[in-house]
């Protein structure tokens, strides 16, 4: 939210916040929900179980270090407030690889560099010193066992970094009556 100058989950995409539109695909796709932020109830009034992050101010790292430890134990699905949608096919692909990955601390896709969002990451990562001496997600995933899909084979992930830049997509989809194609972004 650093670069975007506002709480970026709260920013709105078609009168809903962005973190709103990504809970909700996600719940219907049949995935608890569970938000790290930096205070527990942070977004409460928008219908979300939210827990604090444990370390505040360290970014996407800090958040999975998070998650990890309230998970306990099995995979977790860790996906970004600024992705505008989720694909199903991502998730399947995903999903799918977990039974042929059992030594993997991560299901990742991969082009020419990681693409951590939306992952599976599993929680015995919390003990692996690599999860708090990696300063970013393309060093942790190449330290620890990431199990590699093909990012190729996939649609695009839509991700927001900017106000403007969101501000631009909402407009688009507003003038074409929110019938865009992913490719279009």
């Amino acid at each position: 939210s650093r670069r975007f100058g506002s709480d970026k989950a709260r920013a709105t995409l078609g009168g809903q916040p962005l973190l709103v539109r990504i809970c909700r695909r996600l719940e219907a796709m049949g995935f608890g929900v569970t938000v790290v932020a930096r205070e527990v109830g942070q977004y409460a009034d928008l219908g979300l179980t939210t827990i604090a992050d444990l370390e505040p101010d360290q970014g996407p790292l800090g958040g999975l270090r998070t998650a990890c430890m309230h998970r306990g134990d099995g995979w977790l699905l860790l996906c970004s407030c600024d992705m505008l949608e989720i694909d199903e096919r991502w998730i399947a692909a995903l999903v799918d690889r977990v039974p042929r990955a059992l030594d993997a601390d991560v299901i990742a896709a991969r082009d020419d560099r990681w693409q951590p969002f939306p992952g599976l990451y599993h929680a015995r990562l919390r003990a692996d010193p690599a999860l708090r001496e990696a300063r970013s997600f393309q060093r942790l995933l190449e330290r620890v066992r990431t199990e590699r899909i093909d990012a190729d084979a996939l649609p695009p992930v839509r991700q927001v970094n900017t106000a403007e830049e969101l501000r631009r997509i909402d407009a688009r989809d507003a003038g074409a009556g929110g019938s865009r194609s992913r490719r279009e972004a």
